[in-house]
């Protein structure tokens, strides 16, 4: 009897230690007492982001609705004072933070809300699909496609942003046309930064063999919040436009940006305008593009876009139409890394 009690002991002993473990998970206490866990995604612009454990999917907590987090695993922490510890968090108390970090051990607890970021990304963007077809007494189809990149730092910013649309009626070409542009801003200060942009531009059914421009100017950021991205520029820039038909340009012109990205709705409608022109002092003339539209976050990464592109030339060679302007339906899918 003493031999199978002991066998059957084993056994409930050895299937209690095969048994698949739950792996330690992240913690966050929120202020009216509830405690999620989870994996700690990031933490950027006063809002964190957790893969819960229960439902499966992102939750996004604003960091005013927390008093303690805890991880169990090492995570990069940024301090409103830009200096960047790796180590595990942890919770002395309601309000407060400690970092235990491998190179610089027991790191003193400090308030919640000297916390600048958890796990911040330094590149970011998006792609964007768009298009319409239809079928009937008129066969049209058209697509677009958009893509950003974009490097950021405390003190530098690097952004590549490419598009090409296109579009036909009845097996005839009607649309295409595509730019790609480069630009580097270097921030002086917490607001104001200089920059360096190029940008490439053609469009064939505008008369447009190639728009290039190279130049230099001046950036004011007001505000890089997650509720809302808002700048302007001013510049001078090396402009050279080569047209199909029609007298070419190569032109010193003034060059201004503004743009904006606004959580018109919390976590659930984004209104933004992107504009950039440039002015010819001796002719008088300018052109410009903008975009703007709402875009709908569906699930995780993915959106809803909505955009209407608008472009316009003061001054067009004969024959052609001063604007065009385009309304696009798309899906957006956005990432972001460490």
């Amino acid at each position: 009897m003493f031999k199978h009690y002991r066998l059957i002991s084993g056994c409930w002993i050895f299937l209690l230690f095969s048994l698949p473990h739950a792996a330690a998970a992240d913690e966050v206490q929120l202020r009216n007492g509830d405690r999620l866990t989870g994996e700690i995604v990031s933490m950027e612009k006063e809002l964190l982001v957790l893969k819960s454990e229960i439902v499966e999917e992102r939750l996004s907590i604003e960091l005013k609705d927390i008093v303690c987090i805890r991880s169990r695993r090492k995570l990069p922490a940024v301090f409103k004072n830009e200096e960047m510890v790796i180590g595990t968090l942890s919770c002395p108390e309601d309000g407060m933070i400690a970092i235990d970090s491998e190179n610089l051990g027991n790191l003193p607890p400090l308030a919640l809300s000297r916390l600048q970021s958890i796990n911040p990304s330094t590149y970011s963007g998006f792609f964007n699909l768009g298009g319409e077809l239809n079928r009937g007494n008129s066969n049209t189809s058209a697509g677009n496609f958009e893509s950003k990149f974009m490097v950021r730092t405390h003190k530098h910013r690097f952004t590549v942003d490419i598009t090409h649309n296109f579009g036909e009626t009845n097996g005839e070409v009607t649309i295409r046309n595509s730019s790609g542009s480069l630009k580097y801003d270097f921030f002086s200060g917490e607001k104001v930064y200089s920059y360096a942009q190029s940008l490439n531009e053609q469009d064939p059914f505008a008369n447009l063999n190639l728009r290039n421009t190279d130049g230099l100017g001046m950036g004011y950021q007001f505000s890089e919040t997650r509720k809302l991205n808002l700048f302007v520029e001013l510049g001078i820039s090396f402009f050279n436009e080569d047209v199909i038909i029609g007298d070419d340009k190569r032109i010193a012109a003034g060059r201004w940006a503004v743009g904006f990205d606004w959580e018109f709705v919390p976590r659930r409608i984004w209104v933004y305008h992107h504009e950039e022109g440039y002015y010819n002092f001796e002719e008088k003339t300018y052109v410009m593009k903008s975009d703007q539209g709402v875009r709908i976050p569906l699930r995780d990464n993915f959106s809803l876009n909505f955009e209407v592109d608008y472009r316009i030339n003061s001054a067009p060679q004969a024959g052609d139409r001063n604007s065009d302007m385009r309304a696009i339906f798309g899906l957006t899918y956005n990432y972001a890394y460490w």
